[in-house]
């Protein structure tokens, strides 16, 4: 959104831009922290540049250790993918897609709504390159994985093999969406060097996780 002219909000806050990302949470308790607060609240994610982003109280802890003295429990995420940035700058326009479904953001402002997730110009941190990235290399659109690899299913297959792991028993995309991250982080764990997805629905929340699983291939 535009920042007014005499605003007395820190450049450092907006990175000297004439604009500022404000951030809508859903979680009670976060609303319940703003509410206590007589001042307006900088708030980053919970993850480092171009990681994966944390959905629960031990991503955060892992991510940062020592550097922080306490966690906001809220529990886990119920959507697990950020949410989404829509630049309100000049026609409406997504940036990010999020969890919400865009019919329903066209419906509140009563007009269609453009999306440029890849433009060159970057203005929001979740249009680089690479970002969510498990810190390993992720193929996407596999069809079977090659030796060594982790592979990432939708769907329950027939099979008893390590390697294979399920974002969902029965092709949920909501489900899917919700374990994307935890699932990534805990291959890692697992020792595996590299990750490959298959093919995922590029509707609804699907447009979202391929998003990501996109930018995190840029390893």
């Amino acid at each position: 959104m535009k920042l007014k002219k005499d605003s007395r909000i820190s450049k450092f806050v907006t990175n000297k831009q004439k604009s500022l990302a404000v951030r809508f949470p859903k979680h009670p308790l976060f609303k319940k922290l703003l509410k206590s607060l007589n001042y307006p609240l900088a708030a980053p994610s919970a993850n480092m540049s171009t990681r994966l982003s944390s959905v629960k109280v031990s991503d955060v802890i892992e991510e940062f250790g020592s550097k922080i003295k306490y966690v906001l429990n809220g529990g886990k995420c119920q959507i697990g993918l950020e949410s989404t940035i829509i630049n309100l700058l000049s026609k409406p326009t997504i940036l990010r897609l999020g969890g919400m479904d865009i019919s329903k953001i066209e419906k509140i402002l009563k007009k269609k709504v453009l999306i440029k997730t890849n433009s060159k110009k970057k203005i929001a941190p979740g249009q680089f390159h690479l970002h969510y990235s498990p810190g390993i290399p992720l193929r996407i659109n596999a069809k079977k994985p090659k030796i060594g690899e982790a592979f990432v299913l939708i769907k329950k297959r027939k099979t008893t093999l390590k390697n294979y792991y399920y974002l969902s028993k029965k092709n949920n995309l909501q489900q899917s969406a919700k374990n994307l991250y935890t699932l990534l982080r805990k291959i890692k764990k697992d020792g595996y060097k590299m990750i490959a997805v298959e093919k995922i629905q590029n509707k609804g929340i699907g447009k979202t996780i391929n998003d990501r699983l996109s930018r995190a291939s840029k390893y």
